[in-house]
């Protein structure tokens, strides 16, 4: 019984793996451990057995040094590697023709042939007033690749997990970061190598949009200027947070400049179409960039920090060692408070 209350949330990014054990009980969600580990295996495309293999020696190694002790598990399905948008079709047209049309059009915009993804479509409720004044329904739709999937499957029986959820991570971001959230917010998730930015309305994902680039970025420009290795530029850029600085590093100066400069365009698309964003969300183990918060303070639209561990039951051994790096488990988290 105490089995089935546990979760794990694993979540498999572009660099990094972040694990977390959360027991689901009549008082609320409690952390039982969490776990992260650095990686440099590449991930896009099909798994091999030699990437199967690296991946289920980190993870292993995670759940020895961490005492994990279920195997039910919720896994994270890259964002870069879901295709997420909306369409409008005519008020009238039924289920059957919406998705007859759906179907026509998916050649021209999926990144992969449609026999080789696994699409969902539903329908997104809009205001009255604009249906009637657009005449038009508007669905949301999704589109994974197969290799994903056989990704994930393969993955699970190397290390002996019962996967029963593969998630978009920023649907468990979503739930870790703004659960019964309402109005239109703007998700920002900052990795490592890229940073996804997400529209989501009264807490259901819209649209999401990615630019291949990250805080590494950053430890790469920094090594070049400086003349260092990247072990060093990567301590370097981390201890920046630490140091009231007079002015930063133009490396680091320069990623604000292009992370500000893609939301403001998404912001803008957004608006141009009926949903402007009414507050901003940063995660992801990028917020803890010197100088994010203050270039944000004075943004247009009001902007935040997620935190995911609000509503969750942290015991003191934990809160000193997890708070500082909660953003980098906002994924993980959300999938294990999954129910």
């Amino acid at each position: 019984m105490f089995a089935d209350n546990v979760l794990i949330g694993l979540d498999i990014g572009s660099s990094s793996i972040k694990m977390v054990e959360i027991k689901h009980g009549k008082n609320g969600c409690e952390l039982l451990t969490f776990g992260i580990a650095q990686h440099n295996i590449n991930l896009n495309g099909y798994w091999d057995s030699v990437k199967l293999r690296q991946l289920s020696i980190i993870i292993e190694e995670i759940m020895r040094a961490n005492s994990f002790s279920g195997v039910r598990t919720v896994m994270s399905v890259m964002s870069q590697h879901v295709y997420v948008t909306t369409m409008d079709f005519e008020a009238a047209w039924n289920k059957g023709k919406i998705q007859g049309e759906i179907e026509r059009q998916a050649p021209y915009f999926l990144p992969y042939p449609p026999d080789e993804m696994r699409l969902s479509w539903r329908p997104i409720p809009i205001d009255d007033d604009i249906k009637e004044y657009t005449n038009k329904q508007r669905v949301g739709i999704k589109a994974i690749p197969d290799f994903v999937f056989d990704n994930s499957k393969n993955l699970l029986e190397h290390i002996n997990l019962d996967g029963i959820v593969l998630e978009i991570q920023t649907e468990s971001q979503i739930r870790a970061l703004i659960p019964g959230d309402t109005g239109n917010t703007v998700l920002v998730d900052i990795g490592s190598t890229q940073t996804t930015f997400s529209i989501v309305i009264d807490g259901i994902l819209r649209s999401s949009s990615h630019i291949p680039i990250g805080t590494q970025q950053i430890t790469k420009n920094l090594g070049e200027a400086l003349g260092i290795d990247d072990i060093t530029a990567e301590n370097f850029k981390k201890d920046l947070h630490l140091i009231n600085l007079f002015q930063l590093p133009k490396p680091a100066n320069d990623f604000l400049k292009i992370l500000r400069t893609e939301l403001n365009s998404f912001v803008e698309i957004n608006k141009k179409i009926g949903q402007p964003p009414a507050k901003i969300i940063l995660t992801g183990g990028g917020v803890l960039t010197a100088g994010l918060n203050e270039y944000f303070q004075h943004y247009e639209i009001k902007t935040y920090f997620g935190n995911p561990l609000k509503g969750l039951i942290v015991h003191g051994e934990f809160l000193p060692l997890i708070t500082p790096i909660g953003n980098q488990f906002s994924t993980a988290i959300g999938m294990a408070i999954w129910s």
